[in-house]
């Protein structure tokens, strides 16, 4: 989730939880005060109209309205009992009927009193509140438009703000994404006022300089220093087989010989290997061309028939499909020809190769007795005690070439095989 949809999220939620907070108390204030201008005003009618029927004391009045037309009242004698029950005044909605006249949608107020003859009476005033009804549903629908309007207006205003400040944040994102240490880096164009921007530009900026650099020198370093090795590992080769040519060697000067060029083979193929692994990390294969995998096994395995008739190996290809990739051709040979030697190496006498591929993956199975260490197996320099002779790159290779693409490398040990997958 990018940075800017993380802070919008948070802060919406946070905006419309106070905004909802303070819409509901505004609405509720609101009613409440709504109820109080109606409820002050039906206590000052009540009490002017006990106050006219003390001085003026009558016979129970029926249902009347006031002279303005706004309350509709009644005064009627009660009961000693009921009284005593109910005295004091009580205020609330009514939708019932009462002679005749509709209550419903109105505010009652109930009074009860006596006067100087120690009579009971109830004074009932009912105001409508149609119009207050009325109002209050419009104070909630504005209250509503007001609580959106305000939410989307801050979220809006907050992103403007918060992306604009960002913008520096982003421009060195891309500068970062286009940052090649193959290439003459560019300069970070980036003017901000932002004091921790500026510090981060300086930051990356320093950093990814050195990085170019250091990137140089390794580069040179390693080809300088596969061309020095070169030479010399040549020239002990060369005197090795000029030693061995000579009539005058005993047997045991001739072992000694031997074993001398064993190591210096072993020692030619780890320089091979380890120049091959810094190139392919170095991203010093860059071309790409369609590879045809299925062709590629075919010349593969018929290099290698020599080699697998020695242990009596048999190899089946196994596919129907065709498979292809993009790709560097020598980094897909370098691939297919480092798996096959590997499964010759741990393929028992008389065991059994088989490539099996579809149209987006291939596998390289063969025979084995016990599984290797999965946790290790594609480590540099990790070697299996039953091949002591093996530079320990080879599978590293493998997982080198297949980053470089974003291919997936795995192993696995099913039905008493190895079983290494590589899919596209």
């Amino acid at each position: 989730m990018k940075l800017i949809k993380l802070i919008m999220s948070r802060m919406t939620l946070v905006l419309a939880l106070i905004l909802l907070l303070w819409s509901v108390a505004f609405y509720l204030n609101l009613s409440n005060r709504l109820y109080y201008i109606v409820d002050t005003g039906l206590r000052a009618f009540a009490s002017d109209r006990i106050s006219e029927f003390l001085v003026s004391p009558g016979k129970d009045s029926a249902v009347q309205l006031d002279t303005a037309g706004i309350y509709t009242y009644s005064i009627a004698s009660v009961p000693e009992t009921y009284a005593l029950a109910n005295y004091g005044l009580s205020i609330r909605n009514q939708s019932e009927q009462s002679a005749g006249v509709e209550r419903a949608q109105q505010r009652n107020l109930r009074a009860i009193f006596k006067d100087r003859e120690d009579q009971y009476y109830q004074l009932s005033v009912w105001m409508p509140t149609v119009d207050q009804e009325q109002f209050r549903h419009e104070a909630l629908y504005w209250v509503l438009f007001l609580y959106i309007f305000l939410l989307c207006s801050i979220i809006a205003i907050n992103y403007y703000i918060v992306e604009k400040n960002m913008r520096p944040l982003y421009h060195l994102l891309q500068w970062i994404d286009r940052f090649d240490v193959q290439k003459k880096p560019e300069s970070l164009d980036n003017p901000t006022r932002i004091t921790e921007f500026q510090k981060l530009n300086q930051a990356i900026s320093l950093q990814f300089r050195r990085s170019a650099q250091l990137y140089v020198q390794q580069k040179e370093f390693v080809d300088n220093a596969a061309h020095e090795m070169q030479t010399p590992v040549a020239v002990c080769l060369n005197l090795a087989e000029q030693f061995l040519q000579r009539s005058d060697l005993t047997e045991g000067q001739m072992r000694e010989i031997l074993k001398l060029q064993n190591t210096l083979r072993r020692l030619a193929r780890l320089q091979k290997d380890m120049l091959q692994l810094s190139r392919i990390e170095n991203g010093a294969y860059t071309g790409l061309e369609e590879v045809d995998f299925v062709e590629l096994f075919k010349e593969t395995t018929h290099d290698l028939d020599e080699i697998f008739a020695c242990k009596d190996i048999r190899c089946r290809l196994e596919g129907e499909s065709e498979l292809k990739a993009s790709a560097h051709p020598a980094l897909c040979q370098l691939l297919v020809a480092n798996l096959c030697r590997n499964a010759y190496v741990h393929t028992p006498q008389a065991g059994t190769l088989r490539i099996v591929w579809s149209n987006k993956d291939f596998r390289v199975c063969n025979t084995g007795t016990k599984a290797l260490d999965n946790s290790r197996i594609f480590q540099r320099f990790y070697k299996d005690s039953a091949n002591p002779g093996s530079t320990g790159l080879g599978l590293s290779l493998c997982q080198a070439i297949c980053l470089q693409y974003h291919w997936q490398i795995s192993y696995a040990f099913l039905d008493h095989e190895h079983v290494f997958h590589v899919s596209f």
